[in-house]
């Protein structure tokens, strides 16, 4: 059941419990006062025929006085008199006054109020005065005011209602449209936005929502700059190998098929003598074809055929040998069983990437190459050079479109860590640091940012 029909249902509940007791307890008062109305009625009719009784000796008809005195009774509300003889026999009998509206049957029955009729003796002539009290006109009268007491009532139960089914529907109207909006979400739709205005809280819950919105269109266009970065990196890498596979595998196989064909030729002739020196072409050629293979290999999976302390002090002795006027300091301290193979190749790209950038544009005399543990589960990356660092604005001096700043800040979103370039040390130069989880958590807290 939805959550509107629920609580309209549970207030509803409650208003008919509340106008049930109310009219329940209208009942009850109304019982007390038929009893208590007649009860004092009764009193005072009994004092007046007692009265009228104890004058009778100085009357000169007594009879016709009795007859007088019940006849007293006539248009009474409550109570009705009879004279009886010896034998019961009605002489004289009072007319009750007969509301215009009694009450229906069934709340008569409901009050009740009959009480026992009170039998007072004549002694004078033997006869009996009998007053016999009667609740319809005290009934009727009660029913007009218990019938517009629950009026009233229900009347304030069914505004009650209605406000309150106002009231649920206007404040549950925007979790519809949050659930709604969830749903588009769910679509792919992160571009939803919902209204932040209502109660404070559904206020904040709209307010989290759009922030979640936010993030979620921000994740997606990251993954989707990610995918076609790994596209692009994935034919390029191909580009790449059928390249060497074309300029260096393919001359070398060409060779050992023709050297191999001229083998076959000269082994049934004079010349048979000469095939020691083709088979050490062959193995010439097949060594050097191992050793393109193996350099293939490595510059596939680098990290795990030499370990990534080695690549790294690889690719400074690469850059030492070709840039011998900068010293180059490399740290490696890194437990690499504790990291799997794609945070080492990201490790591995962040380095590349910043020695490349500070060689080439830096105008450096010093690298400084630092990877360590920063806490129990969070690897620190730096690469610090003594360059031209920042100008005075804080706007690097190095071309801003040759920094590789796109590709690294993609590889470390994708690891969720964080990335940021700031100056160097003696306000020389600029430090690349990056933040790398050692778990890689796509739902990690840290959101990745570049400062």
């Amino acid at each position: 059941m939805p959550l509107r029909m629920r609580l309209i249902a549970l207030i509803g509940s409650v208003l008919l419990i509340s106008l049930a007791s109310g009219s329940a307890l209208v009942g009850w008062h109304a019982a007390i006062s038929v009893r208590t109305e007649l009860g004092a009625a009764l009193d005072v009719g009994t004092k007046t025929i007692r009265n009228g009784i104890d004058e009778l000796p100085g009357a000169t008809d007594p009879a016709n006085e009795l007859r007088h005195l019940v006849a007293t009774f006539n248009g009474n509300r409550h109570v009705r008199a009879a004279l009886l003889d010896g034998r019961d026999q009605p002489i004289a009998v009072s007319h009750l006054f007969v509301p215009a509206d009694p009450g229906p049957g069934w709340f008569r029955t409901l009050i009740g109020g009959r009480l026992d009729a009170v039998r007072i003796p004549v002694p004078q002539d033997g006869g009996t005065i009998v007053l016999q009290p009667d609740p319809i006109n005290e009934i009727g009268e009660v029913w007009v005011q218990s019938r517009d007491s629950v009026l009233v009532l229900g009347g304030f139960a069914l505004l009650s209602a209605l406000l309150l089914c106002t009231i649920v529907g206007r404040a549950l109207r925007p979790i519809e449209t949050l659930s709604a909006a969830f749903q588009q979400v769910a679509k792919g739709n992160y571009h939803r936005k919902v209204s932040e205005d209502g109660p404070p809280e559904l206020a904040r819950l709209a307010s989290g929502f759009n922030q979640m919105t936010r993030q979620l269109a921000a994740a997606a266009t990251q993954n989707r700059r990610l995918s076609e970065r790994l596209l692009t990196l994935q034919s390029e890498e191909r580009a790449e190998l059928a390249r060497d596979l074309h300029d260096e595998i393919g001359p070398l196989l060409f060779a050992v098929d023709m050297t191999a064909a001229t083998i076959q030729r000269i082994a049934g002739g004079d010349r048979s003598g000469d095939i020691p020196t083709h088979v050490g072409a062959i193995h010439d050629a097949v060594g050097r074809m191992q050793r393109h293979v193996r350099v293939i290999l490595e510059r596939l999976r680098p990290l795990r055929a030499i370990g990534l302390a080695t690549a790294i002090e690889r690719l400074a002795a690469f850059w030492r040998s070709r840039r011998p006027d900068i010293s180059f300091a490399v740290t490696v301290s890194v437990e690499e069983d504790r990291i799997g193979d794609d945070l080492k190749e990201t490790i591995y790209r962040i380095v590349q990437e910043g020695m490349s950038n500070a060689i080439q544009h830096g105008k450096p005399t010093r690298v400084e190459i630092a990877i360590a543990h920063a806490a129990a589960a969070e690897i620190n990356v730096e690469v610090i050079d003594d360059g031209i660092g920042m100008a005075e604005d804080g706007m690097s001096q190095r071309d801003p479109a040759q920094l590789g700043l796109i590709g690294m800040r993609e590889r470390v979103m994708a690891m969720a860590g964080s990335l940021s370039i700031k100056p160097g040390g003696n306000g020389r130069g600029l430090a690349l640091v990056a933040w790398l989880p050692c778990a890689n958590s796509l739902l990690s807290q840290n959101m990745p940012v570049v400062e």
